[in-house]
């Protein structure tokens, strides 16, 4: 890029993989002394192997772009202007500045989000500039009298995501530190005006993610899972079975220091009384019949990392008791052992049981209880977040592709699973799909397919299927009447009158 006054080259910039603003303000990326050029004219922002061009004095909230063709000079004021040229370009007697270009890497997906649990607000970082600010044309519009009216600007590059202050009035600040230009990584807090902005990784591009975050509650939730990371202390996790109570786990684990050491799950409902123990603690040889060979318990395994410990309410008593001294100890003793052996551990618990109750009860040691309930992590059911449906069904049938082909489903398909309840949360999703999938020979899964899925698992509860629903039926059954009505979970009669009665509306 290219900068001319009056029509002579005065200096190039080789872009590189980050925005780049001009204009006359001395925080600039290029500045230009002159009174008659805007205080933040540009913004040269190249993405994809595009070069895109934001004018800031027409929309200081970018909400239009161009693209910066090579060779046409855009003008800046006071003679000043800016020409894309190509790289191997020569300019004469002009002052060449080198940007190099770093190695190619996977970019992190970021969101920024705001609040927690059900009453979150989640923005979501693409590929395009961010501003951020309480004029209505922000692309974060915040109602916060602290906030400038173009606050901060959040700039997507090829390596990283970085945030711009815009001359703020209060400043923008990242971590408790006031700062003009700054990366954002995950698990940081960006704070404009009275607005905190947690920021949290949905992903690296170009990979599908194993544990699907798009939701606000989900994204809040993995803005606290970021930052319990970091600290060493037990975790207890709970929400409804199927919710992905496992995955906040790994994500615990993965995102924290102890990400090169193992991760154990084990879970304490899932086994016989008589192997739990031997699972959690390990055993010697002949410390029981069939102990033929030594064993090495969940603890030692997890030695240097973390152990999730699934359905901790389920423990019977006595192992709660053995669990307990572990855990004011950290060191571990083998059935039929007599030699104890430190282990490092992070614990993560997780349970969809009231472990109040379960102490009220006497099913649940209240020490035990109050060594563990330290740090929680709260799974909102999927009922209570309905788009992450879509991009859950995507995941799941993305990993059904290599058995059963592409599938996709229909509108009338979405429909009918964001309508329904989901006692049995994501994993009883998972289970629908296959079903339709499976049940689907075309590449397409409409509501027929997901109604006759949703009665095999037995949690169907019978809806009024819109009027686009019972078109897109009726066409896949050729206008046959009894199929589409068996299809749809109603009588025939009930169909031919929603049927008339949608064509006396249309009159």
């Amino acid at each position: 890029m290219c900068l001319s006054r009056s029509g002579h080259p005065v200096r190039s910039f080789r872009l590189a993989e980050s925005a780049v603003e001009i204009g006359s303000h001395p925080s600039c990326d290029i500045a230009i002394h002159e009174a008659r050029v805007p205080s933040r004219a540009l913004l040269v922002h190249p993405s994809g192997g595009t070069v895109y061009l934001y004018d800031l004095v027409e929309r200081p909230g970018l909400e239009g772009r161009s693209v910066m063709p090579l060779a046409q000079r855009v003008a800046l004021g006071g003679g000043f202007s800016v020409t894309r040229v190509k790289a191997e370009a020569q300019l004469n007697g002009s002052d060449t500045t080198e940007l190099i270009r770093p190695q190619p890497v996977e970019r992190a997906r970021l969101s920024l989000v705001s609040g927690a649990g059900a009453e979150a607000r989640a923005f979501h970082v693409g590929e395009a500039p961010m501003s951020i600010g309480s004029a209505a044309d922000n692309a974060i519009a915040l109602s916060d009298r602290a906030v400038s009216r173009y606050h901060c600007r959040i700039e997507p590059g090829e390596r990283a995501c970085a945030v711009r202050d815009l001359a703020s009035t209060n400043g923008t600040w990242v971590d408790g530190v006031r700062v003009q230009r700054q990366e954002l990584r995950s698990g940081a807090t960006l704070r404009v005006g009275r607005t905190e902005l947690r920021v949290v990784c949905r992903g690296t591009a170009g990979k599908r993610p194993d544990f699907v975050v798009q939701s606000a509650p989900m994204l809040a939730l993995m803005s606290e899972t970021d930052r319990l990371a970091r600290l060493p202390w037990p975790v207890l996790i709970r929400g409804e079975t199927g919710v992905g109570k496992e995955h906040v786990a790994r994500a615990l684990h993965e995102r924290g220091p102890r990400c090169s050491e193992p991760f154990v799950a084990l879970n304490g409902g899932g086994l016989p009384r008589e192997l739990i123990e031997s699972e959690l603690f390990g055993h010697e040889r002949g410390a029981f019949t069939g102990a033929a060979h030594a064993h090495r318990g969940a603890f030692e395994r997890a030695h240097q990392g973390t152990l999730f410990l699934d359905e901790v309410a389920e423990l019977p008593l006595d192992l709660q008791t053995r669990l307990l001294r572990v855990l004011e100890t950290w060191r571990v003793r083998r059935l039929g052992g007599e030699r104890e052996r430190h282990v490092d551990v992070r614990l993560v618990c997780a349970t969809h049981s009231d472990l109040r109750a379960e102490v009220q009860h006497g099913r649940f040691r209240a020490d035990l209880f109050y060594r563990i309930h330290r740090l929680v992590l709260e799974v909102p059911p999927l009922r209570a977040r309905s788009s992450d449906v879509l991009p859950l069904s995507e995941h799941f049938l993305g990993e059904m592709q290599a058995e059963l082909g592409r599938r996709c489903l229909t509108t009338g398909a979405l429909e009918r699973l964001r309508g329904h309840r989901w006692p049995g949360n994501v994993r009883e999703l998972r289970n629908v799909l296959e079903l339709a999938a499976v049940d689907t020979e075309s590449g397409r899964i409409d509501h027929a397919a997901v109604e006759r899925a949703l009665r095999r698992t037995g949690e169907s509860t019978i809806q009024a299927p819109s009027p686009d629903t019972l078109r897109e039926t009726l066409d896949h059954y050729a206008g046959n009447l009894s199929a589409t009505a068996r299809a749809l979970g109603i009588p025939r009669s009930t169909l031919r009158d929603r049927l008339r009665g949608g064509a006396e509306a249309k009159r």
